[in-house]
């Protein structure tokens, strides 16, 4: 009797194991089953850009995941007050529109900053700007100058 008894919980525990394992081999064929265009579709995109003449440069690098965009800036332009920051936005079309968080000479500031992207290079826009809270905004987005003699060109990440 103890013999039967001790056969008929090994099976019913054998049994709660196999289950176990065809609830994980499930799984694992149902991850599997993902497209490699669905995985790379939620892998943001990184690029990086540059400007460079003579002493004065502007580094841009960015991920892009969907249409939002994070990463950094910086402005070094000699004899000037250099900024580096954090960027924070979205693209839409060919527009690039961010917070620029930055600091310069020790103080923290935001500003609004645009780039037209135009084949493998970024543009950056120049305008009048105002105050909105303690943002600094362009007046008036649809009057902006776009500097192609600054065109920031794509490069290698580093």
């Amino acid at each position: 009797m103890k013999k039967a008894a001790l056969l008929a919980i090994f099976l019913l525990l054998l049994n709660g194991c196999k289950k176990e394992s065809k609830s994980e081999e499930n799984n694992i064929i149902e991850i599997n089953q993902a497209s490699k265009e669905d995985i790379l579709a939620d892998i943001p995109t990184v690029e990086c850009y540059l400007f460079v003449q003579g002493k004065d440069s502007i580094e841009l690098k960015i991920e892009i995941q969907d249409d939002e965009v994070m990463g950094s800036l910086a402005y070094k332009f000699f004899e000037k007050d250099n900024s580096t920051g954090s960027l924070k936005g979205d693209i839409n079309g060919e527009i690039l529109k961010a917070d620029y968080t930055f600091k310069s000479e020790g103080t923290t500031s935001v500003r609004e900053v645009i780039f037209l992207k135009d084949g493998k290079t970024y543009v950056p826009a120049y305008g009048e700007m105002t105050f909105k809270g303690d943002k600094e905004v362009f007046q008036q987005s649809t009057s902006l100058d776009f500097k192609y003699s600054q065109a920031l060109k794509q490069v290698e990440c580093e």
